[in-house]
């Protein structure tokens, strides 16, 4: 043992933790996709392979073999949008360092989007995607690539829009990435039966996912969060739903916004009295 020890320089242990960092990098990208499972069928294959030869079973190892020599094509057929999207999206300063923090007006916005909706018994699903990649969602709703802004959140899920059906995904960049996605729905038994639809895709996409979701509940007028599978409820003022996105999404206490803006009843009843006034008096004349 000593022997050994012996022969590892300072090299080898850069080398070693280098190679280890780029792997769990490489994990942490292709989490959440369908490249996993893919890449656990060719383990699984590389096990078979490994038992045809200790057994020395000529047949099982002759088509392994064969399959082997055309494995760099299959890879590249089977991971091009993998590759396709790594090589667009896949920058060195992401490689290195993750994902980052998510800015702390993207999440106002989007919690002032959620808090007006509630107001206007508007159902929503906003996703926020962490370490796991969403692409795979992303890619089968409607894509968007734009700011996310209040306005656009009430446009797109007001009943009326044609992107309201499904959830909006916000990207690490804090953009809005998409629309229309669907989520895989929760087969937990555990899960109230006055939940409906939109709670049940939001965790079952976290309990796949590192993911935060929020939704806006139009029958009841609340805001939940879901985060690793579990379902938090809002208070009535929505201030701790807040607090808990604002942690989760690693923004800190004294970054927070000192309030959320939403118009006051009686100022809007205000201005619909003043313009219904002028509109008389415009008639009258």
């Amino acid at each position: 043992m000593e022997n050994i020890f012996s022969n590892v320089g300072w090299q080898d242990i850069i080398d070693i933790s280098l190679l280890t960092f780029i792997f769990y990098r490489l994990l942490v990208f292709f989490k959440g996709t369908r490249t996993i499972p893919i890449l656990a069928g060719f383990s699984l294959l590389l096990v078979l392979y490994l038992l045809s030869q200790i057994l020395q079973l000529e047949a099982i190892g002759l088509l392994l073999d064969n399959l082997a020599n055309s494995l760099v094509l299959v890879l590249v057929i089977l991971f091009q949008a993998e590759i396709r999207n790594a090589l667009a999206q896949f920058g060195l300063i992401t490689f290195l360092t993750g994902s980052g923090r998510f800015q702390k007006d993207v999440l106002d916005e989007a919690m002032q989007g959620a808090v007006l909706m509630a107001r206007e018994r508007i159902g929503a699903l906003i996703v926020f995607e962490r370490e796991v990649g969403l692409r795979n969602f992303i890619e089968k709703g409607t894509a968007m690539d734009a700011v996310l802004t209040k306005e656009l959140l009430i446009s797109i899920f007001r009943p009326t829009s044609p992107l309201h059906d499904g959830a909006v995904i916000v990207d690490r960049k804090g953009r809005l990435a998409a629309t229309r996605c669907l989520l895989p729905i929760t087969t937990s038994t555990k899960i109230s039966p006055i939940l409906g639809t939109r709670h049940r895709a939001a965790i079952g996409l976290t309990e796949e996912t590192d993911a935060i979701v929020l939704i806006v509940s139009e029958e009841r007028s609340e805001i939940s969060l879901s985060h690793k599978g579990e379902l938090i409820r809002g208070s009535s003022d929505h201030q701790d739903i807040k607090k808990v996105l604002f942690e989760l999404m690693d923004v800190k206490a004294q970054d927070l916004p000192v309030a959320i803006e939403t118009p006051k009843p009686d100022a809007v009843e205000l201005e619909d009295d003043i313009e219904e006034d002028e509109k008389s008096v415009a008639v009258t004349v």
